[in-house]
């Protein structure tokens, strides 16, 4: 599955994403900063999340991107 998640200049919704991806434990292959692929292993299998001058994806099997979206709408409801 992949979904966009949020423009690329959505520095909060970003800093959600990466946050949630922590929260899984999904571990990253670098410093998940500007543009380009990242990637993050999970035990559960590879999430990807891409990040271009207008807009910022996820992507990997459905219920790790579904659990990453819920993370990320739950903390905007705080």
């Amino acid at each position: 599955m992949r979904v966009e998640v949020c423009a690329s200049d959505d520095y909060a919704t970003r800093e959600k994403l990466f946050a949630a991806l922590a929260e899984l434990g999904a571990q990253s292959d670098g410093e998940p900063a500007g543009v380009g692929l990242h990637r993050f292993a999970h035990a559960d299998g590879e999430l990807s999340v891409f990040v271009d001058a207008w807009v910022v994806d996820v992507a990997g099997p459905d219920h790790l991107v579904e659990q990453v979206l819920q993370l990320i709408s739950a903390g905007e409801s705080s």
